[in-house]
């Protein structure tokens, strides 16, 4: 699982488009939503401009996709960091 804190969403949707398998968001209710099979699930991320104080959690059912949102994540910070 990994925790998004910093939300770039022009460049996490685009990574979500990238993923070769399922990228699976965690909802505070305990239910997962596919982003890129839910459409609602991804109009909701794309409305927002910065995610939750405390993030959002997703898992990548192919372990290859790991390595893209790791980078999204470090690119993502330093990016945030440099704008605050």
């Amino acid at each position: 699982m990994l925790r998004i804190e910093y939300f770039d969403k022009d460049r996490f949707m685009k990574q979500v488009s990238a993923s070769r398998g399922s990228v699976l968001l965690h909802l505070d209710n305990g239910k997962t939503c596919d982003l890129k099979k839910d459409a609602t699930a991804s109009s909701m991320l794309r409305m927002m401009d910065a995610a939750p104080k405390k993030g959002f959690a997703i898992t990548v059912t192919d372990p290859a996709d790991v390595t893209g949102f790791l980078r999204y994540m470090l690119e993502a910070g330093r990016k945030d960091r440099i704008a605050g």
